[in-house]
């Protein structure tokens, strides 16, 4: 209970720690390189959600945010807190780095992030960039990257409010925040705290429903030293509660697979950073000294009694410097230069001995590597821009690994047109538990095992029609996974080990964004995803649509004061792996298509006072992300936001 408390204490001193982020517009894209660059310019696809769009459709979860975003796949164990996982172009959940803030968040056992618990509320902007990344975020960027920028004080002012929201399931939600700052300093802090009825995932006679808590607390802070020093931090803690059911591998009917259960998950995150920039000769030069700290500690109940208790840990040291080339400052260089060092650790273990097979599992592992990073920025003819990225990774347990990234986009001002492109590759390194295994009665280690490669490479062309008021972009892309690591279970022990697959996973798809603005308020969003993902032996892969499309209407009327919207979402094409006992795993299942409907509204009362109002999957469709985890019906939620 005192490391709880003074995590939650540590979360409430915005200046104990940092982040990097500058206020920044919605055409700059500010985690595609070194630093930010504007969207014109960014040879890389991507997908930008800014806290006006999250508030339009009163989205409460990030996994809500991502649904539907050309080239990402979101599956969810059932009810809100249920793990969730996030696919991007086909891969592995473990290949799509998350970060918060620029603090990277995955769990080293597992190598990605569960967003279950990431809640909404105080986040400035989502961005999410597809394709290979790891030439500037390392390992695990395989296959994408998902920035969270939450929202940060602004200077000479101060804001106060928040919303309070109530649920039909029996859910509600408070948020608060409090920020400003004066010429030289911003500061902010918000609180957001959610309870979910639920509803039962096993679908069950007299099941329970599967509830979830969530207590979210985030602080920032940014100072001006000097004209040409700043220091800044940010710090944020998540304790969050979430009921789950029985998986029952080998059940001998479908609907046995989920069956009801007294089981839950009680997680505690912490992410923090702390940060130094400095400029020099003029604003020529730029240097960043950062420090990052991610801490997870994960506990299960089965059955009612605690069956694991975790914890793991990373500490993440960079600097960068960034020079101007053709110009005297940044801001006016048409070409740069980024030279980048970082060191990385990462440490698990088992906490409680009373929950371990032997004491072998109580060990402490760690690992650690170091990156050396540079990028090239170039602008030519004021219409190609191209971005250069090359990394190399010093592992003290794996290869070394060397990562590339090329990006180019270039403007035919006259016809509204812009092509774009990149080529690149990307690394995963195996997690703690595929290297080091800490079950040794069911699951085993391989510390032989080498690191996950994909190289992949996409073109696009982005047009846009009568003055802005249509865009569309479209986007091939196709890439090659090789050493893919899955768990076998040879005979005749059965102990399930992980290994590297013989042959290459490959994936290619087509992304398709518009965005139709016929009139001043009304606005018209769609999305569109091919896939065609296929395993080692050119099976399909699981949990990943051959079709998803999403379209959004918004409407702004009576001034501004009222604002309805309309997000339709359609799967096709679903497969997950069937646990079955006449498969147990070997075989696959297709999903049923399905098609969900989300409408908001909200009025402003006054200058302070907002009605906010939404109802979920209106239609009461029934369908499946996860073979056997049954998913909520139509549930409506009310509530008011205020702001002074």
């Amino acid at each position: 209970m005192a490391r709880i408390l003074f995590w939650a204490l540590f979360a409430t001193l915005p200046i104990s720690v940092a982040a990097d982020e500058a206020l920044v517009a919605e055409d700059i894209i500010v985690t595609g390189g070194r630093g930010p660059i504007a969207a014109d310019a960014y040879g890389r696809a991507n997908s930008v959600i800014t806290a006006d769009e999250i508030e339009r459709r009163q989205l409460r979860e990030v996994p809500e945010v991502l649904r539907a975003l050309p080239g990402v796949a979101v599956s969810r164990s059932g009810a809100a807190g249920g793990f969730t996982q996030v696919r991007i172009r086909g891969s592995e959940g473990n290949h799509v780095l998350v970060l918060i803030d620029g603090v990277e968040v995955s769990a080293p056992q597992s190598g990605e992030f569960d967003l279950a618990g990431l809640l909404a509320a105080d986040i400035e902007r989502v961005e999410v960039l597809r394709g290979p990344q790891s030439a500037f975020w390392g390992s695990n960027a395989t296959a994408g990257v998902i920035s969270i920028t939450t929202k940060r004080g602004e200077r000479d002012s101060f804001k106060a409010g928040g919303t309070v929201e109530a649920g039909t399931n029996g859910s509600s939600l408070f948020y608060g925040y409090l920020s400003g700052g004066a010429e030289d300093f911003d500061v902010s802090f918000s609180v957001t705290a959610r309870r979910d009825g639920g509803f039962d995932v096993s679908d069950d006679p007299g099941g329970k429903n599967d509830r979830d808590r969530n207590v979210t607390l985030n602080s920032k802070f940014n100072f001006d030293i000097t004209e040409n020093l700043q220091i800044g931090g940010t710090a944020r803690f998540t304790d969050r509660s979430s009921d789950f059911d029985a998986f029952n591998f080998g059940a001998t009917t479908r609907a046995g697979l989920v069956t009801d259960a007294n089981n839950s998950l009680r997680q505690r995150e912490l992410f923090g950073s702390g940060y130094i920039r400095l400029e020099t000769f003029s604003g020529r030069m730029e240097h960043k000294l950062r420090l990052d700290y991610t801490d997870v500690t994960s506990t299960n109940v089965t059955a009612g009694a605690v069956s694991s208790d975790v914890e793991s840990d990373r500490i993440k040291a960079a600097f960068q410097t960034l020079i101007a080339i053709d110009a005297p400052t940044l801001e006016a260089a048409d070409h740069t230069i980024a030279l980048a060092f970082e060191w990385e650790r990462e440490g698990f273990r088992n906490t409680d001995p009373a929950l371990v097979f032997n004491t072998s599992q109580l060990i402490r592992q760690e690992r650690s590597l170091f990156g050396i990073a540079g990028e090239y920025r170039g602008t030519f003819f004021d219409a190609l821009d191209l971005q250069i990225g090359l990394r190399y990774d010093l592992n003290d347990d794996f290869k070394n690994a060397f990562t590339y990234s090329v990006g180019a986009s270039y403007r035919v001002e006259s016809t509204g047109t812009r092509f774009h492109g990149s080529v690149g590759t990307g690394v995963t390194n195996p997690t703690f538990f595929e290297q080091f295994g800490f079950i040794p009665a069911t699951f085993a280690g391989n510390s032989a095992l080498k690191p996950e490669e994909n190289f992949s490479w996409d073109i696009g062309v982005e047009q846009s029609f009568l003055d802005d008021r249509v865009v569309i972009d479209v986007t091939y892309f196709r890439e090659r996974l090789d050493n893919e690591i899955i768990t076998v279970f040879p005979a005749p022990t059965f102990i399930g080990t992980p290994q590297n697959v013989n042959g290459t996973s490959k994936r290619q798809g087509i992304e398709v964004a518009a965005t139709v603005t016929p009139i001043d308020g009304l606005e018209l969003g769609l999305t569109y995803t091919w896939l065609n993902a296929s395993d080692a032996n050119g099976l399909v892969e699981v949990r990943r649509p051959r079709h998803e499309g999403g379209a959004t209407v918004s409407y702004a009327f009576f001034g501004g004061d009222a604002k309805i919207s309309a997000t339709g979402r359609m799967v096709l094409g679903n497969f997950d792996s069937d646990f079955t006992s006449a498969a147990f795993g070997a075989a696959k299942v297709r999903l049923d298509d399905y098609f969900t409907l989300n409408v908001a509204g909200s009025y402003r009362i006054n200058e302070n006072i907002t009605f906010i109002g939404r109802i979920d999957n209106l239609t009461n469709a029934e369908y499946f992300e996860l073979d056997g985890f049954a998913t909520r019906g139509i549930t409506g939620f009310a509530g008011l936001k205020f702001a002074f």
